[in-house]
């Protein structure tokens, strides 16, 4: 008897060690697991690129804009020069766009352009880029979401078209690949038109200090005879270190003076 009730202390003493052992076991292999991811998420951060500070277009636009009280050339001649040139448009696009921008009135200001538009506008803006969305931030208050943390579009019969559409993407190295669908067509009169079937994949990287590149192919079935790629540079603005946010519609003070964008003094 007092052996069996020391064999079965025995087993017990053993089994207890073991699930101590197993459960320490555990817990070692769990805290390893969450300070593997933890590292990785300190790595995967820091393989962000870092494109901090205010950036404008660089190709020359805040010369040519054709803002109401803009340089000379604004009206239906601008359409040739912006996103750098013409559209491939088929020929029963081609009528319907003609038609249209004999419509537009030039005159009228516009405060707000849209995706694409935007990103050769003449409006500042900041990058916020975090692991799960980068962020393209404009003064007038626009924001492109771009999500990178593998979410995909809604399906087609579940979008809804907005002016800033709806933005996946994923880095490739230090490069931001982005699709854009269910834009709503801009028919202001600062954009090449387009069907709202148009979709809009992006390539941005840095191509320089102080030096950023995207390159934007526009696919439209609709209006377009073949996809049409145009490459858009922005640098780094350094005489300011921060954007203040304002309704340009309102207590406006941008001023245009021999083609130049000024600031008028506050009043």
């Amino acid at each position: 008897m007092r052996r069996a009730l020391h064999r079965a202390a025995c087993r017990r003493s053993r089994v207890t060690v073991l699930l101590v052992l197993l459960g320490v076991g555990s817990s070692a292999i769990a805290g390893g697991a969450g300070a593997h991811q933890a590292h990785g998420s300190v790595r995967a951060a820091r393989a962000l690129p870092e494109w901090s500070g205010i950036w404008l277009s660089d190709d020359g636009i805040m010369s040519r804009i054709g803002l109401t009280n803009g340089p000379a050339g604004a009206g239906p001649g601008m359409f040739q020069r912006i996103l750098k040139g013409q559209a491939p448009y088929n020929a029963a696009w081609a009528d319907k766009v003609r038609a249209a921008r004999a419509k537009l009135d030039f005159s009228r200001k516009v405060c707000w352009l849209y995706y694409p538009a935007v990103m050769e506008g003449p409006s500042a803006f900041e990058i916020l880029i975090t692991r799960k969305e980068t962020a393209l931030i404009f003064e007038h208050g626009e924001v492109r979401h771009i999500l990178t943390d593998g979410r995909r579009h809604l399906p087609v019969d579940e979008r809804w078209s907005t002016p800033w559409g709806d933005s996946v993407g994923h880095w490739e190295g230090s490069t931001l690949v982005i699709d854009t669908v269910a834009v709503t067509p801009d028919w202001t009169p600062f954009f090449t038109l387009l069907s709202e079937k148009a979709e809009f994949k992006e390539r941005i990287r840095m191509v320089g200090p102080g030096r950023l590149e995207d390159r934007l192919t526009i696919i439209d079935p609709v209006a377009l005879t073949h996809p049409w790629t145009v490459t858009l540079p922005f640098r780094r603005v350094t005489t300011v270190d921060r954007i203040i946010h304002g309704d340009c519609s309102e207590s406006d003070r941008d001023q245009y003076v021999n083609g130049k964008e000024v600031l008028a003094p506050a009043r």
